[in-house]
């Protein structure tokens, strides 16, 4: 779990993906995407904003939230061969009462039971993007 930061990875997360996730051991040219050397294995991000829900709506003052998790998703995991799924967002966390935080901790602790269930998220524009 991570805060979104300037609708990206703090510092420290992205300092540790530029050093893991480099060519020779998460991907090759070629050997990547599908072809990555992390193919088969599983990856979700789990983030909290600083803001609603509806601002990150297509509606919203940011934007659709899925246009941030593209390059995060699209062009960071699956360009290494993970099968991504669905990502984990805890909206506004530090603007709600203690009860709906109990409750993104519980919804959290539940999907966690049957994670190995879930199907990959296609990693393709029309998901993100829409058509």
């Amino acid at each position: 779990m991570f805060p979104l930061y300037w609708f990206s990875v703090p510092a420290i997360l992205k300092g540790w993906m530029d050093r893991v996730l480099c060519q020779g051991f998460a991907f090759d040219i070629p050997g990547f995407d599908d072809s990555g050397f992390l193919q088969g294995k599983l990856a979700l991000l789990s983030i909290t904003t600083g803001g609603t829900a509806e601002m990150y709506s297509k509606t919203g003052v940011s934007g659709d939230f899925r246009y941030f998790l593209w390059p995060l998703q699209h062009g960071t995991l699956h360009f290494c061969g993970f099968k991504v799924l669905a990502p984990q967002i805890s909206f506004a966390p530090e603007f709600v009462s203690e009860e709906e935080r109990k409750g993104m901790l519980a919804s959290w602790s539940q999907r966690l039971k049957t994670i190995w269930k879930e199907e990959p998220i296609p990693c393709t524009p029309p998901w993100y993007f829409g058509q």
